[in-house]
């Protein structure tokens, strides 16, 4: 496994991490029902970690994609089964598998040079007609995002991460030629809403 996608060594403590209300996870669990909310038929959620959504979401067929084994580990743990391997980049499934792709606090995993790369293959895994939805802390441009950090005294933090800037992201969804709107949930996290209405890739 790729030392990109390593977070074994945060699999344990994770979930209580999540809900210590930090700036990033302000408002967790309302984020993940406005994403299970909107989620239906057969679900995909990548950097699924250890299932979080699922206490939310009622879908046809879940599938986790997670490459922490650590993570997938307790995943297992607390719903008697597994997510598959793989990630942003290289997502285990056939073109067209999903109703809906979901991810949740994780796309700022992926560096900004291959955000647009996740996103195509995110695509790739839906059906005409799906629905793409990434909910993390955002910023409308790199301007906001210093912005804010320093005005949060929050501004290596945020640095440290690759955070998306909507500018960016807009970027790429209208070289894709997809619809897309996005919605702030608080003063970091945004959640973004992707339609795929034709097969991107023939």
């Amino acid at each position: 496994m790729e030392e990109e996608w390593d977070f074994d060594s945060w699999a344990e403590s994770y979930d209580e991490d999540v809900m210590s209300d930090d700036w990033i996870h302000r408002d967790y669990e309302r984020v993940l029902r406005l994403v299970a909310e909107r989620a239906k038929g057969v679900v995909v959620d990548v950097g699924c970690g250890t299932g979080n959504i699922l206490r939310f979401l009622r879908c046809e067929r879940y599938i986790g994609v997670e490459p922490s084994e650590g993570m997938r580990n307790v995943f297992r743990e607390k719903w008697g089964f597994e997510p598959i391997d793989g990630h942003f980049l290289e997502i285990p499934l056939p073109e067209g598998s999903a109703d809906t792709v979901v991810s949740t606090y994780a796309f700022h995993h992926v560096t900004d040079e291959k955000k647009g790369e996740a996103v195509k293959e995110m695509l790739r895994v839906l059906r005409p007609g799906g629905v793409l939805i990434i909910a993390d802390v955002m910023f409308e441009s790199e301007d906001e995002k210093r912005r804010i950090g320093e005005e949060d005294g929050i501004l290596e933090e945020v640095l440290e991460e690759y955070f998306a800037i909507l500018e960016h992201l807009g970027t790429i969804f209208e070289m894709l030629g997809v619809k897309w709107e996005a919605e702030r949930v608080n003063r970091y996290v945004w959640v973004v809403a992707v339609e795929k209405h034709y097969n991107l890739f023939t």
